[in-house]
């Protein structure tokens, strides 16, 4: 029997008190107007949640590794039924309705994606420095991400793109192509910024109006009050009124009008609200502490796979608290990104806590667990 590993256990504490967060934000941000139905169905997926992940954390991983590129064909099919089952809500149509409850496949498919980029990295030894692995690469990445864009979900393609950064990071890439892909990045943010600066009109017929507003109205809220920047400008107001303490729990928010989905999009502003300074920086503090441990496992564990994927959970982890927050204060577009374990919602809870068993079961692989043995 292993003995227990402290880091392990923080872990737990830190995972715990991130759901414990979850349930009291999701309650004081909706009981005043729908009683306890949401605070229920949260408390139901965290139990499911937890529940699965106690159960995969025991997984042997290898067997995912094994068959990561028919995941991965699964998770492409459950996208494009979409394009047939798919249910419109908030303008894209990212969701499955099984009746009780609603699927959202690019949830699912981030993981089965990155479980065939980690097992690209583990064949290429973590050297993949060749066009053709980076092409590879590329194509695995850029598939689901075109079609979760045509939903369109921005936000989860996002998400997706994300794992570019992780790839970079971790791979040893050549000094020549280092400093190619740094270029092209830099030449199309100079594009970016330069056809912003002189011919932002030509962007704005390119993408659909409310799209383009969207991108761009965290620059600007005052200039439309009550149309694209209204949820910026209440944000801001929900955040500020919390101050250093928090106004604790009134009947209803003062924010001096109401906050379209405050208990998604927009939950950490309850969080800032009701918690104030101190209580929104306890909750970055957990995220911190989750995020350093995990960071340690995926640099001691021996399987390059296992670092990958670890590597990968963690970036579009922390992308999301990123952008959620950034949102929350005006630092960055409305994407309809939520807050990882926190923000309401059951496809959002259940992939993290399955992600979050995946990478458990690979903190400290078994020497015996080895992808070669089982392909023969």
């Amino acid at each position: 029997m292993r003995p227990v590993d402290n880091r392990t256990v923080l872990l737990y504490i830190t995972v715990s008190g991130l759901l414990l967060v979850s349930l009291w934000a999701v309650w004081n941000a909706t009981h005043t107007s729908s009683g306890y139905r949401y605070i229920l169905k949260q408390l139901i997926w965290v139990i499911v949640g937890g529940s699965l992940f106690m159960l995969v954390k025991t997984y042997d991983y290898r067997y995912l590794a094994k068959y990561a590129k028919w995941l991965y064909i699964y998770g492409i099919l459950l996208l494009l039924a979409l394009f047939i089952f798919g249910k419109k809500v908030n303008g894209a149509t990212s969701w499955i309705d099984l009746g009780a409850f609603r699927m959202q496949p690019s949830e699912v498919t981030r993981i089965t994606t990155l479980l065939l980029l980690a097992k690209i990295y583990e064949q290429c030894k973590g050297q993949c420095n060749q066009v053709k692995h980076i092409g590879v690469f590329t194509g695995v990445l850029a598939l689901p991400t075109l079609l979760v864009l045509l939903q369109p979900d921005l936000g989860m393609a996002l998400i997706y793109l994300s794992l570019t950064g992780c790839f970079l990071i971790l791979t040893k890439l050549s000094k020549s192509l280092q400093v190619s892909l740094l270029g092209s990045v830099a030449v199309l943010l100079l594009l970016f910024s330069g056809t912003y600066q002189f011919a932002h009109q030509h962007l704005s017929e390119v993408l659909r109006p409310h799209q383009w507003e969207r991108l761009t109205s965290f620059l600007h809220p005052d200039d439309d009050p009550l149309g694209s920047g209204y949820q910026y400008i209440q944000a801001k107001k929900i955040v500020g009124s919390g101050q250093l303490h928090g106004i604790g729990i009134p009947r209803v928010l003062k924010n001096g009008g109401r906050l379209p989905e405050q208990h998604t999009d927009f939950i950490f502003a309850v969080i800032a609200q009701r918690g104030g300074f101190v209580g929104s920086s306890l909750l970055l503090l957990l995220y911190f502490v989750m995020f350093f441990i995990l960071v340690q496992f995926a640099m001691t564990t021996p399987d390059p796979f296992a670092s990958f994927f670890i590597s990968g959970m963690v970036t579009m982890w922390a992308f999301q608290v990123y952008v959620n927050i950034g949102m929350n204060i005006g630092l960055s577009p409305i994407t309809g990104l939520t807050l990882p374990f926190i923000s309401y919602g059951g496809s959002s809870l259940i992939s993290n806590m399955l992600g979050l068993g995946l990478v458990m079961a690979m903190r400290e692989p078994s020497p015996l667990w080895t992808l070669e043995k089982l392909e023969k």
